[in-house]
């Protein structure tokens, strides 16, 4: 390269998540092969702000809510003109590509869908988005799709075509989250060796399943088996009073946002992600590459590619919570090996995701 590039990388806010994690990793990958990034915010929040790297430039358009955004978003595009704006989610590709038609700048723009449209039709505010991507993403450079699922939806719900839409998985900060996974645990459970540990975490809301998780849990007729669920939201309460109701909350721990997941990962016997769908599925490679056994669902969309159809980690039927609790005895039981597991994560390495990323941002390359 004659000069250092730059790129832009839109999002909400840095409150941890999947596409937050995604977000830390893409930008530090690509600031370690010398682009020139920002991270640019909605609002500057979130405990991921702590990991950005001293070399990434955080931005703040200082807007309160995602469609707010759009006049700070040009403004920056038309002073900044990054090369590439990479902007992450429905809500912000929608603004993204309203900035870039009224900013009238070169940057190329590449928007990234993390879920699957068809899920989105919970409100008006839903259906309205997902009409929007329908109308709006084909003015998008390029777009990409977190997994094969992602990707097949999108072309089906938009205008995209099947040229226009890549498919990259999520980068994985394999090495950082091993050594974040060395760090001595804080649960009592975890550091038990008389018990065995189901784990399992994210945002307590309708789309994680915890719900199914916890009947699950509950059918386990193993006085030695605890699970941790760590994590909070919405959902919260509700998922403490069901495990009151099922009568095993001397079994079940809410320890809320854990600082370090990945030494709980390291720790635990099992991770049960029992999500309804999913775009991608981030936290069982993360599990994996500390080594934990994984169990899943196997929901659209992630989890049965990460899992390689069931080789790296049993998959089970949404909402089943009697196949659901028969596969977490049978990890328990015979986990699979964790070289294996490990191999699976070093896959998803961050080295791996932006050799991806630099043929769809530089185009000349």
């Amino acid at each position: 390269m004659t000069e250092q590039r730059s790129i832009g990388i839109y999002l909400t806010s840095m409150t941890i998540g999947g596409a937050e994690r995604v977000a830390l990793d893409l930008s530090s990958g690509l600031s370690a092969r010398g682009y020139d990034v920002d991270l640019v915010l909605v609002d500057t929040s979130g405990d991921l702000l702590d990991e950005v790297p001293a070399d990434v430039s955080v931005v703040d358009l200082g807007a309160r809510r995602v469609a707010t955004s759009l006049f700070p978003l040009r403004r920056y595009l038309s002073s900044r003109e990054p090369d590439v704006l990479y902007s992450m989610m429905t809500e912000p590709n929608l603004i993204a590509i309203a900035a870039q038609q009224l900013a009238f700048t070169n940057t190329r723009l590449v928007i990234s869908e993390h879920n699957m449209l068809s899920h989105g039709h919970d409100s008006i505010k839903d259906r309205l988005i997902t009409l929007g991507a329908w109308a709006g993403y084909p003015f998008s450079d390029h777009a990409v799709a977190v997994s094969r699922g992602v990707r097949d939806d999108l072309l089906k719900k938009t205008r995209l075509t099947d040229g226009s839409v890549s498919m990259i998985y999520n980068p994985v900060g394999v090495e950082s989250i091993r050594q974040k996974a060395s760090e001595p645990v804080d649960h009592e459970w975890l550091v038990d060796d008389s018990i065995e540990v189901v784990l399992s975490g994210g945002r307590h809301e309708p789309q994680k399943g915890f719900d199914t998780l916890l009947d699950a849990f509950a059918r386990l007729d193993r006085d030695d088996v605890r699970l941790v669920l760590f994590g909070k939201g919405p959902e919260t309460e509700a998922l403490q009073r069901q495990t009151a109701e099922l009568g095993i909350s001397d079994r079940v721990s809410f320890p809320g946002f854990v600082d370090n997941p990945y030494s709980y990962m390291s720790a635990a016997d099992v991770f049960v992600l029992s999500s309804v769908y999913e775009g991608f599925g981030l936290v069982l490679i993360e599990a994996m590459a500390c080594g934990c056994p994984v169990v899943s669902t196997d929901c659209e969309s992630g989890p049965d590619e990460i899992l390689m159809e069931g080789d790296c980690g049993l998959l089970v039927p949404v909402r089943n919570d009697d196949m659901l609790a028969k596969a977490i005895i049978e990890t328990l039981n015979e986990p699979i090996d964790t070289e294996i597991l490990q191999q699976r994560a070093d896959d998803f390495s961050i080295e791996a995701s932006i050799s991806k990323y630099n043929r769809i941002f530089w185009r000349d390359e």
